[in-house]
């Protein structure tokens, strides 16, 4: 048996929101008890509170969880702020949760916790993990080896799925959650291991406007020149000089020897140098393409990415799923977000589900290659029972 249940709350009462989900999540699970659990609120909320009384109504559940810029839900779809609560209950798996402390000084170091405090309380499953959920921080996630840290421990392209904690208003501070503590510069991680099987779909969020170009000179994700040009004369071919507009654009990356395409969304620039800073990695002779996220492609993606898990998980039907989604894209599509909830809800009718929208995301292009850092990209996560 694997089961999984959702409660949602948009109740301004945080005491009354916690009332509220978790008597939604007994009524589903009946008399199944959770192993584990994924919460996704506000940063605004008074987390000490919601996290003691998810405590006390389930104190034996590993529980993991960030603030976010909005939700969505197989409850009510989409909604800016509300307390979102997905819990999973099984007797064929094990589920459980680690935290690593401080990504931006030693991340690697963090990642190697957080996996090695999940792995130390497998009792059963300890040789059949499958794949880990991770939120992190978001101040140096796409630079971080947080994710190399954890496949110290778990294995070389282990799958990791997940995305950096938000908050609305593009706030710089978020939260991130570990049973009853309220963290920061942090990741936490849920280790499913067991008779699970999983598949997932990730599409970036990309419509091109130009050829294919080579990274001539970069460092991590600071790009110098593109085709021996600054990078920033590059972007203002086609941006113009208003570098407030940065955020509307976003570069596809096309490694030698990668399928298909990543996206890094540039936040910065430095007019002195020429240079533009990215959201994540791009490694020097990489063809990349600048493109825009519009409110179409952004929808799109969405579909494109539920497709390829569903097609990918194979015969049966997943028994939950989650979703990461770009806080960008988020932006992007306006009013229209809500249309993103309703392809999720067209595909995946009578499966709880649940994800945020974060400041990047985190997932494999293909089974079997290592997760990287996306922006402006939909990743979908399947889970279900092997047989």
């Amino acid at each position: 048996m694997f089961k999984a249940a959702v409660g949602q709350s948009v109740d301004p009462s945080e005491s009354d929101a916690v009332r509220e989900v978790v008597k939604k999540i007994q009524a589903e699970l009946g008399q199944a008890e959770p192993q584990a659990g994924i919460l996704f609120c506000p940063e605004a909320y008074d987390h000490r509170l919601t996290l003691s009384a998810i405590g006390r109504a389930f104190p034996d559940m590993d529980l993991i969880g960030c603030t976010t810029d909005g939700i969505l839900s197989s409850e009510s779809g989409f909604e800016s702020d509300a307390l979102v609560l997905m819990v999973f209950a099984s007797d064929v798996a094990e589920i459980r949760a680690g935290r690593g402390r401080g990504t931006s000084l030693v991340s690697r170091r963090t990642g190697r916790e957080a996996a090695e405090g999940a792995a130390a309380k497998l009792e059963r499953y300890g040789d059949e993990k499958r794949f880990a959920i991770i939120l992190t921080d978001p101040l140096n996630a796409g630079v971080s080896e947080v994710d190399s840290g954890i496949e110290s421990v778990l294995g070389s392209c282990f799958p990791l799925f997940g995305a950096a904690s938000s908050a609305h208003s593009k706030k710089r501070q978020t939260f991130q959650f570990y049973n009853d503590e309220i963290l920061t510069d942090s990741v936490v991680l849920l280790l499913f291991a067991g008779d699970l099987r999983f598949s997932a779909g990730i599409q970036g969020g990309h419509s091109p406007m130009s050829k294919k170009v080579r990274v001539t000179s970069a460092e991590k994700n600071v790009l110098y020149t593109i085709e021996d040009e600054p990078a920033l004369a590059y972007f203002q071919r086609y941006i113009g000089t208003d570098h407030s507009l940065f955020m509307n654009y976003c570069l596809a990356v096309f490694e030698e020897g990668r399928e298909g395409y990543y996206v890094r969304s540039a936040p910065f620039c430095d007019p002195s140098q020429g240079s533009v800073t990215l959201n994540g990695i791009v490694p020097e002779k990489a063809l990349i393409q600048i493109g825009t996220a519009d409110k179409g492609t952004c929808l799109r993606s969405c579909q494109a990415s539920l497709q390829r898990a569903l097609m990918d998980y194979g015969l049966g039907w997943p028994e939950a799923a989650l979703f990461f989604s770009c806080a960008g894209r988020k932006m992007m599509m306006g009013t229209r977000v809500v249309q993103e909830a309703e392809i999720v809800k067209s595909h995946l009718k009578g499966i709880p589900y649940a994800g945020f929208y974060a400041y990047g995301e985190l997932a494999p292009m293909r089974p079997g290659t290592r997760s990287l850092f996306h922006g402006t990209t939909f990743v979908t996560l399947l889970i279900g029972t092997s047989d």
